[in-house]
């Protein structure tokens, strides 16, 4: 295999995105829920294409081909289209445009953002098929693409609309952004009020993922159309001419490609890179670590039933009763070191409040049945 990397990553990048994604199903945050439905779709796509198609071009399985080259396309429009829906969301909330949050209003921002994540890239994928040439292209080491027929409205399909989504995106950001520097003093108290599951720095990490995937989608949409920037645009006459001999296919060794081939490889290595954005975001906070460290448990417990056994010995400074320069003083008595015990002890206060000395963990410790206040003080070194 020449370049095993791909699968490699596309296989690290399928379990960065599913480690956050319990603190997101628990919140019923469906935007960001069908991003990782997303990511993790493009994800094993790649990884498959890497797979099937290492160090050859052949037509393996053209089903699959159908399949993998729609997905991919798809992939380019849900992305921008979760970023769009989330920032809707947190424009929303933080705008305080309405203060009471019924359930019909939650149910009905539920629709919504389905239909933004998931109905618009669908038909957005199925539209592309009016400017679609050919069936679809096969890369060596890259796998199946579906290819464009230059054209305005090829153009337009490829580039211009995932492009107008991540600047509607940007937008949407910005104006939450501008609601948090106006209410950041009481922002915590309208997240609460909002329903909505967030907390500020959630809310902030929210709006940096959408801002960095949106920046680089447009970085992505314009490096990938350098290669077409000098062909010409080739007139769309008919339906019948542009999808003239439809079942042909392309098959592209990796020699033959030259300068555009890198542009095939950032097909492979734009899933990885936006699955490492949305860990880096979200693999790291408090929600993230409790999830792991709950699961570190589960696995624990998992090897002590199949026969490992966890070292239960007390630590042995649990035993250790540090007695330097700690005292016990009543409100209104003298004080009693620990350790002494209690016949040891004067009795002057006896009469008023009868204490009752019981052994406890690090000494004995001075219980007055009346309830006088104690104080304890201690100075260990």
């Amino acid at each position: 295999m020449r370049h095993p990397d791909y699968p490699l990553w596309s296989f690290i990048a399928m379990l960065l995105v599913l480690l956050p994604s319990p603190w997101h199903l628990r919140a019923r945050n469906v935007a960001t829920l069908s991003l990782i439905f997303w990511l993790l779709l493009a994800n094993i796509v790649t990884f498959v294409n890497s797979l099937m198609w290492a160090d050859n071009f052949r037509d393996l399985s053209p089903v699959w081909c159908d399949i993998s080259g729609r997905v991919l396309l798809l992939i380019s429009y849900a992305l921008p289209a979760c970023s769009l829906a989330q920032m809707r969301r947190l424009e929303f909330v933080a705008s305080t445009r309405r203060s009471i949050i019924s359930a019909k209003d939650r149910k009905r921002r539920i629709i919504e953002e389905l239909t933004i994540c998931i109905v618009v890239p669908c038909v957005l994928g199925a539209l592309f098929y009016v400017v679609q040439g050919h069936r679809y292209d096969i890369v060596e080491n890259i796998g199946c693409i579906i290819p464009v027929y230059t054209s305005v409205p090829g153009i337009i399909m490829r580039y211009v609309v995932p492009g107008s989504i991540a600047v509607a995106s940007l937008v949407f950001a910005s104006l939450a952004i501008r609601w948090f520097l106006i209410r950041r003093l009481q922002f915590q108290t309208i997240l609460a009020a909002s329903d909505s599951s967030l907390s500020t720095s959630r809310y902030l990490r929210l709006v940096a993922l959408a801002v960095t995937d949106s920046a680089i989608l447009i970085a992505y949409t314009i490096y990938d159309s350098t290669p077409n920037s000098d062909a010409p645009l080739l007139p769309y006459q008919s339906w019948k001419a542009v999808h003239l001999n439809f079942d042909q296919f392309a098959q592209y060794p990796e020699e033959l490609l030259g300068t555009v081939y890198p542009i095939f490889v950032a097909n492979v290595y734009a899933p990885f890179l936006y699955s490492i954005i949305f860990f880096a975001f979200f693999g790291f906070g408090e929600e993230a670590i409790s999830g792991y460290l709950t699961l570190a448990s589960r696995f624990m417990s998992l090897l002590e039933r199949i026969g490992f056994r966890r070292n239960t010995s007390a630590h042995r400074f649990d035993d250790q009763n540090f007695t330097l320069g700690s005292k016990i003083m009543p409100a209104d008595g003298d004080a009693v070191s620990f350790g002494e015990r209690p016949e040891d002890v004067a009795t002057a206060t006896e009469q008023q409040a009868k204490p009752d000395y019981r052994l406890g963990k690090t000494g004995y410790v001075n219980q007055l049945h009346d309830g006088v206040a104690v104080t304890v003080e201690r100075s260990i070194v």
